[in-house]
């Protein structure tokens, strides 16, 4: 799939949990609050991946990369950089 528009965002992800910055951009980009996310998507960041496990794993410190698709949006995670690909 190709993207048109993108939004990017440096994190310190001890203070900002990255599952919590993914909703809340998506949240931005949608115009809608964050709790209402998964009602006006008809889709959680749990249906994708799991949460927890996410924010462990770049909360531990090392350089780590992750990428994945959740509905209509790729999310991109390289150290504390989030990119949100989207159209």
């Amino acid at each position: 799939m190709n993207y048109s528009e993108s939004i990017q965002n440096q994190y310190d992800w001890s203070n900002t949990a990255p599952s919590q910055a993914i909703v809340e951009a998506i949240a931005a980009i949608e115009n809608v609050d964050p709790i209402a996310l998964s009602v006006e998507k008809g889709w959680t960041l749990h249906d994708t991946v799991d949460p927890e496990a996410l924010d462990t794993l770049l909360n531990e410190g090392s350089l780590v990369s992750v990428s994945f698709t959740i509905g209509s949006y790729k999310i991109q995670i390289e150290g504390k950089t989030l990119q949100i690909c989207f159209n």
